[in-house]
């Protein structure tokens, strides 16, 4: 996986959401059989984009973060049907 922070340049400004004192495990798999999962800069620098890239099939997702304790700390994404085959996809 291939992370690239995009930076927004701005502060928080609003307060953590407390139901997250230890981040957010972000799963965009949708029930896919085959997943890929990664770490991700925990707390981000600031306010922007984490820009997740799986060097494998090409899935490409965008997740915003702001710098606080409840932002995302992990990824879980589903490959690409096309590139596994149409069975790939359980629960779409």
């Amino acid at each position: 996986m291939k992370i690239e922070f995009i930076d927004s340049g701005r502060e928080p400004k609003c307060p953590p959401h407390p139901d997250y004192p230890k981040g957010k495990d972000v799963n965009l798999s949708h029930g896919a059989k085959v997943t890929c999962k990664t770490d991700l800069p925990y707390p981000a620098p600031r306010c922007g984009v984490m820009v997740v890239k799986c060097e494998k099939c090409g899935l490409r997702v965008g997740l915003t973060v702001a710098g606080r304790v409840d932002d995302p700390r992990t990824v879980t994404m589903a490959c690409w049907s096309h590139k596994l085959g149409d069975d790939a996809f359980t629960n779409l």
